[in-house]
């Protein structure tokens, strides 16, 4: 035989190296399309059709990488719902344990001698069987990477693409929400105790002006005219009763004299319509309206504390519900 011989697949016909692929691919569709249409399992069908057609070890390896692929793809278009796709993958390491064509997957020549002992020179010959050679991969050369299945970590089942994942993000969601909580509370309960602040300073600013001459009543109408009916209705009987307890001689019958009741609803109202605010700079109305703006700030964060804690029993249900 000559050296011209050896590279007679380079000059005449199609490679078979081309025809083997389209072969493969071939077969992994055909595999793919009887699970999708019958549900017969993919180690089943690709077993057959090894044997059938002699497959070695690397193209059953192929055949079982594009079935897989080509399965998913099919319950892809089919499923509604994504995260659910599931599906027993081909396995080739055990297909090629059952159907026993060795590690290279390249059936012996027969034809072909024993190998040259260690102590002979090794002669490039031709021989009859030289063109077996390229009906299989390529043998002695390093690979650079792990197949399909090896980087996969070799599974057995897909378990689809979104059930693991919601459920990871489930638990961060889940952390980031007791996060956030935590930092709510602590804000709350600072909040608070800028609140008892404010609420003694507003105190005292009420107790200096009645002290100074003004009623209750007067402080009242003054608070409703500004809009902060609502906050003297709240506190302004309170101050009136403390300061009335602190107070001695003629202060307290004075106050005791002019003590408030509770007053009309109507008189209470956020709505100013068309009365006049008169000295909005008073020390008891910005006292008042510090005391209306942190009680906003500190319902807010309740409001946020108890959407958070919804949320979450929400995203708990639906852990159990994947577990």
């Amino acid at each position: 035989m000559n050296a011209s011989s050896h590279f007679q697949y380079l000059l005449g016909g199609a490679p078979q190296t081309k025809v083997a692929s389209e072969k493969l691919d071939l077969l992994a569709k055909t595999a793919a399309r009887r699970y999708l249409h019958e549900r017969l399992p993919l180690n089943d069908t690709i077993r057959k059709m090894a044997s059938e057609n002699d497959l070695n070890s690397a193209q059953i390896e192929r055949v079982c990488e594009m079935a897989n692929i080509a399965t998913h793809q099919g319950l892809w278009a089919k499923t509604a719902q994504k995260e659910s796709i599931a599906f027993d993958l081909a396995d080739s390491k055990m297909i090629v344990r059952v159907v026993g064509n060795g590690t290279n997957g390249a059936p012996p020549c027969g034809d072909c001698g024993p190998g040259p002992s260690s102590t002979e020179a090794v002669v490039p010959a031709p021989s009859p069987c030289s063109d077996a050679d390229y009906l299989g991969p390529p043998r002695g050369i390093p690979t650079m990477g792990g197949s399909l299945m090896s980087m996969l970590g070799d599974p057995q089942v897909h378990n689809g693409l979104g059930a693991e994942p919601e459920r990871k993000r489930i638990i961060i969601v889940i952390q980031k929400h007791a996060a956030a909580r935590k930092t709510l509370q602590e804000q709350l309960i600072y909040k608070g105790m800028e609140l008892e602040s404010l609420e003694k300073r507003a105190y005292e600013t009420v107790k200096q002006c009645v002290l100074g001459g003004a009623s209750f009543a007067l402080v009242y109408q003054a608070a409703t005219g500004a809009g902060f009916g609502k906050l003297a209705e709240q506190y302004l009987p309170l101050w009136e009763d403390k300061l009335i307890d602190d107070s001695h001689g003629d202060a307290k019958r004075r106050l005791v004299k002019e003590a408030i009741g509770r007053a009309p609803e109507g008189l209470i109202s956020d709505q100013l319509g068309n009365m006049t605010i008169i000295n909005g700079a008073h020390p008891v109305m910005i006292s008042l309206d510090t005391i209306q703006r942190k009680t906003g700030e500190i319902k807010n964060g309740i409001h946020n504390l108890l959407r958070i804690d919804d949320e979450v029993k929400v995203f708990t249900q639906r852990m159990r519900e994947l577990s």
